[in-house]
């Protein structure tokens, strides 16, 4: 397969639930909830949905919908939500980047705002979900919400 190859995004981590995404700042945790029932997995990618809180403190959020598109992936874990926890499987606790060589650590949290070479990007959830992906793109593709 060759040597290694950073992750190519089109967002920034800002910090552990916050994206610049198109120049936008998005608050992952608070303003969008994780859609696990429209996840969608492929033999070469993997799409994450999450949609735009109802809750009064998302009113200012900037996108309807989002989906991240981890494409050509080598690998995926998927640790399942804890069943006392399950009531907080639509929030997110973190995001990161993490080195591959350290795949035992599922939990842990790097503050990085773009990949290094062989990191995997991981998505994790209050209700202890973890989502892990080694893959040559992450794209974040999002609906605008219509200002009139």
């Amino acid at each position: 397969m060759g040597g290694r190859q950073t992750m190519k995004t089109n967002f920034k981590i800002i910090s552990f639930t916050e994206l610049e995404f198109n120049g936008i700042e998005l608050d992952l945790h608070n303003n969008y909830e994780f859609v696990y029932c429209k996840t969608e997995i492929s033999a070469h990618q993997i799409s994450l949905y999450f949609r735009k809180s109802n809750r009064d403190w998302a009113i200012h959020a900037a996108y309807q919908n989002l989906c991240f598109v981890l494409s050509n992936y080598t690998f995926l874990k998927q640790i399942d939500a804890n069943p006392e926890l399950i009531e907080d499987d639509f929030c997110l606790s973190g995001i990161t980047f993490l080195d591959s060589d350290f795949r035992e650590n599922n939990y842990g949290l790097m503050d990085r705002t773009l990949p290094n070479e062989s990191d995997d990007i991981i998505f994790s959830f209050e209700s202890d979900r973890v989502i892990r992906v080694n893959c040559e793109t992450v794209t974040l593709i999002g609906d605008l919400i219509n200002e009139t």
